[in-house]
This record gives C-alpha cells, sequence and structure tokens, in this order.
C-alpha cells in the first residue's frame, strides 16, 4: 500500500494573519488560590504551599546546521529535485544494488530481449509533480554494508547512461500502474538499454551464489538531470525500492518456441542503499544559521541539513524548590494552505547532553501538529522538572521532522518577534514548597 506522505496533515482555516508580538508568561497558581490536588500526595506532611512565578520569559529561537546525516537503509530512495522559493534547490539521488530470486536460471539456449524496465513503487513524494530527466549509471565500486554511508557520499560508476531514451519521464504517484494484464499501486517505471539486461541475463546464469553477481553488478546510481528549475517548480519522489513490487523486469523472447517470458532482478533489504542529497541554501535561510539573533523572527528545520533550537534562559530563573505541574511549548509555524511544500506532521524533540557536545538525548520523537493551534504542542514537564532538580543541564531542546533521513520535508518556525498571528509561548504552572 502506498504512504501517502502528501496528504499526512490536514490544513483547515485561511491564511496565518499578522499580529502583534505574543509575549511569552509563565503562569504560577491562581491567584484566587483554589485548592488543587495535583502534587498534594508528593509533599511532606506540614508543608506550606506558596504561589510564585516569572514575570517575563524569554525563549531564544535559532537554526543549526548539520553536518552530513546517515543515510543508508532509508525507509525511503529519493529521487528528483525541486526549487523551494525559501529554502532554495534540493537535488536527490541514491545508490542501491540488485539480487536474484535464484542463481544459475536455465534460460533459453536462443532468446532475444525485448525491453528493461526498472519499477519503483512510490511511497509518496514532495512539491510539484511534474516532468524530470532521469539518469540511471552502473556502479563500478564496491559497496558494503561495513562502510557508514552518509548523505554527502558518492561512489564512482561507468558513466554509460543505462536509460533507453531520453528519459524525460512525468511521473504519476497517484495513479494505479497497469503492467500487462495487472493493476498495481503507482509506480515509477524506467525503461533501460536491451544491452544491460542481456548483460545481466549473462552474469545471473553464470551466478552460484549473491557474491558472485554482485561482483559483475556492483549496484546502480539513480539520478535526475533537470537543469535550473523555477523557484516552487520540480519534486522529490519517495520510492519504496525493497517493496516487492519495486524491481528489474527483463522482457525477452524464447526464439525457439516465440513464448513471450520475463526475468526479476530484485531490491533486497540485505543489500546496501543509500541517499545522496545536495542542498544549496536560500541566503536568508543561511543568513540565520550564520546569525542566530535573526532566528527571532523565523527559524528553520529541514532533512538532511538544519534543526531548529529554542534556548530556555529564563528556566534559571524558576526557584529549585518547586514541584512542576505543567510546562507546555506551542510552536507555532508559517504556512499557507495549498503549498506543495508543506511542514512535517510529527517531529522529534532533543537534546544536547553537554554545552558545545553533539551528542543528544530524546525528549520525544512523537510531536504532532496540532491543527486547531496550528503548531506543534510539546510537553517539557519532565524536561523542565530535571533541569531544576539538576539533573540534566538547561542546554535548550533541537526540533527536527520525524523522517530526517527519508524525507526532504522542511519547516518554516515563527520566533518571538514575528509579524505573523502566532508566536511560540511556554507556559509553566509550578506550586512552590
Amino acid at each position: 500500500m502506498m504512504i501517502k506522505i502528501k496528504n499526512v496533515i490536514t490544513w483547515r482555516g485561511a491564511l496565518m494573519l499578522s499580529a502583534a508580538f505574543f509575549c511569552l508568561a509563565l503562569v504560577a497558581t491562581s491567584c484566587k488560590k483554589k485548592k488543587s490536588p495535583i502534587g498534594e500526595e508528593a509533599l511532606p506532611p506540614g508543608s506550606v504551599l506558596s504561589s510564585s512565578g516569572v514575570d517575563t520569559f524569554q525563549l531564544l529561537t535559532y537554526t543549526i546546521e548539520e553536518d552530513s546525516t546517515v543515510s543508508m537503509d532509508p525507509r525511503f530512495n529519493l529521487l528528483g529535485s525541486y526549487n523551494d522559493p525559501v529554502f532554495g534547490t534540493v537535488d536527490a539521488s541514491f545508490y542501491t544494488q540488485l539480487t536474484v530470486e535464484g542463481f544459475n536460471p536455465d534460460f533459453p539456449a536462443d532468446y532475444t530481449v525485448d525491453s528493461v524496465v526498472m519499477a519503483f513503487e512510490f511511497g509518496g513524494y514532495y512539491g510539484e509533480i511534474s516532468e524530470q530527466t532521469f539518469e540511471v549509471f552502473q556502479v563500478n565500486e564496491e559497496l558494503t554494508r561495513d562502510s557508514s554511508y552518509l548523505s554527502s557520499s558518492n561512489a564512482s560508476t561507468n558513466g554509460t547512461p543505462l536509460v533507453a531514451g531520453t528519459g524525460n519521464i512525468l511521473p504519476d504517484p497517484l495513479t494505479e500502474a497497469v503492467v500487462g494484464e495487472d493493476t498495481l499501486n503507482p509506480q515509477l517505471r524506467i525503461p533501460l538499454i536491451n544491452s544491460f539486461g542481456e548483460y545481466l541475463m549473462n552474469l545471473a546464469a553464470n551466478s552460484s551464489d549473491s557474491e558472485t553477481f554482485l561482483s559483475g553488478c556492483q549496484g546502480l546510481y539513480f539520478k535526475v538531470n533537470n537543469g535550473m528549475q523555477s523557484p516552487g517548480e520540480g519534486t522529490i519522489l519517495y520510492l519504496a525500492t525493497t517493496n516487492p513490487a519495486s524491481k528489474m523486469t527483463v522482457y525477452y523472447t524464447d526464439n525457439d518456441t516465440g513464448d513471450s517470458l520475463e526475468f526479476d532482478f530484485l531490491v533486497s533489504g540485505s543489500l546496501v542503499d543509500f541517499n545522496h542529497i545536495e542542498i544549496n541554501l536560500s541566503s536568508n535561510v543561511q543568513d540565520v544559521i550564520n546569525n542566530p539573533p535573526l532566528g527571532q523572527d523565523q527559524y528553520y528545520a529541514q532533512t538532511f541539513k538544519s534543526r531548529a533550537k529554542i534556548d530556555f534562559p529564563s528556566l534559571n530563573d524558576i526557584p529549585k524548590d518547586v514541584i512542576i505541574h505543567e510546562a507546555t511549548l506551542e510552536i507555532p509555524i508559517d504556512y499557507y494552505q495549498g503549498s506543495d511544500f508543506y511542514p512535517s506532521s510529527v517531529v522529534t524533540v532533543s537534546s544536547e547532553l553537554f554545552e558545545d557536545d553533539d551528542r543528544r538525548y530524546l525528549i520525544s520523537d512523537n510531536i504532532n501538529f496540532n491543527d486547531q493551534k496550528r503548531a506543534y504542542v510539546i510537553n517539557l514537564r519532565t524536561y523542565v522538572q530535571n533541569i531544576l532538580k539538576g539533573e540534566i543541564v538547561n542546554n535548550g531542546i533541537i526540533i527536527s521532522p520525524k523522517v530526517y533521513n527519508s524525507t526532504t520535508e522542511r519547516i518554516i518556525f515563527n520566533g518571538p518577534e514575528s509579524v505573523n498571528k502566532k508566536q511560540p509561548k511556554l507556559n509553566v504552572v509550578y506550586t512552590k514548597l
């Protein structure tokens, strides 16, 4: 079944409107001193409750750039390019390997290859569907599972094009594919040259195991060659390459009998595959990365490239002898309904272990977009309490799209000084012992 990532979020309502800066408040217990049972059992007998708070609550929002991301064994292989009007250009390609279901197959003594098709089942897409020019090359170096392939990694190819014809294809991720008498889930079908099919059939016939086959066909490299694209043009295809329907099929004729036959070369999850991503950031996004104070207006997160960061310096002003009942962070986004460059439906929240330390620990990996609030709503109660207890360092939080190495999603966040209607806010409710 196709995973329709494109339609994960149901967006409602009109465009975001401009409004004045929404101040961030630290909320204490009610001035009417209504009795609340929250936390009572945690207090020692005879303890006196008092309410307190911080009148001003500062949030520092900015963007941090990531080094190259591990891209081996992704959920989807990514293929295509687009020009994001806010973030800049993205170009996605990938490497993968083939195998056969059974070695030493018994082919007819005399046959003719009629056509060769590389098929990938769609898992979704990002951007505006448009015609693209696809290219395929054979890898001429060993790909091993012992290597740590990154989004910046490359493998050498022999430079001989394998695509039959011009390679110009208009993908259709929303329409079922009809192949012979079968109706299948939507597919990207790339025709390859017949001589490559002949080569693979001969290699399969003389291979007794996977190692022998891979020594003769070490892998394939799939890319696009679209040239310059206008802002808003282009798309990245999400390909479920290890789905059983994703395979290379050689269609051939037995010259002695006239029978039409076919043979499949498979893409297996046990083989090596990795995405290669090239992102050329716009000057606006790069400026926010280079100059963090600019993130008070807008700040960003983009798969493979950057993550949003929020610091909470005012948490240090909260008394240490308190019980945190609530700590809810709302971080709204800038998105207009109908845009092909939609934000992630789910984000991951983490924090650094120590200052200037790349190691991070997970706070939550399942924060959904709240459509009513038009914001991600994050429960930071345990995080704030542990800071006050001295168990963790107040290093702020890092927000990123959850599927970081298998999509090309990005998010535009409203900063505290945004002119948009909604700004980020942190609500903290606590009781002082």
